[in-house]
């Protein structure tokens, strides 16, 4: 392996990864995870993803990692959630039991069910805090301020279609 070319050369400048380990790095970064969420995914040291990008011409800027950071944010928060609901399914389960309870040490137990669960729901349901609705709704409205302008721009071609109608769009 130490022998093996890390890449090659396809012509016009461009190189293509030929060793794995490049290949891996090469991909997740044009996918635009950043260095060290590409070291976590691969098991290569952050210094060698370094490295392998850098012979690849690849940079990592952090304003372009800014956005998947974001995203991968907000994936650990859904799942975060998920996991407090199925907390709270467990905690009707449990519910269930302490009424269908018929001896002190059912009860006892169920009561502890409940207790535990009722916690560890209350610690895994993310806090929404104002900054998050905040920019949840500035995402909402740059996302409808978008959308006008699109519309905004197909009609005033339609109109200038209607006035010159032996034009060429």
């Amino acid at each position: 392996m130490a022998n093996e070319p890390d890449s090659v050369n396809e012509g016009g400048g461009a190189t293509r990864p030929v060793n794995p380990r490049a290949e891996m790095v090469v991909v997740l970064a044009q996918q635009g995870f950043g260095r060290n969420e590409i070291a976590r995914r691969t098991g290569i040291p952050p210094v060698s993803v370094s490295a392998i990008a850098k012979a690849h011409g690849i940079k990592f800027d952090r304003a372009k990692m800014a956005q998947p950071l974001k995203a991968r944010l907000e994936d650990l928060k859904m799942a975060q959630l998920g996991a407090a609901e199925g907390l709270m399914e467990d905690l009707v389960v449990a519910r269930t039991v302490f009424r269908l309870a018929r001896t002190p040490r059912d009860y006892a137990f169920a009561a502890k069910a409940i207790s535990d669960l009722t916690q560890s729901a209350q610690r895994m349901t993310p806090e929404l805090t104002r900054n998050d609705a905040n920019e949840e709704a500035k995402s909402l409205l740059g996302n409808l301020m978008d959308g006008i302008k699109v519309l905004n721009a197909e009609l005033e071609a339609r109109e200038t279609q209607e006035e010159n109608p032996h034009d060429e769009p």
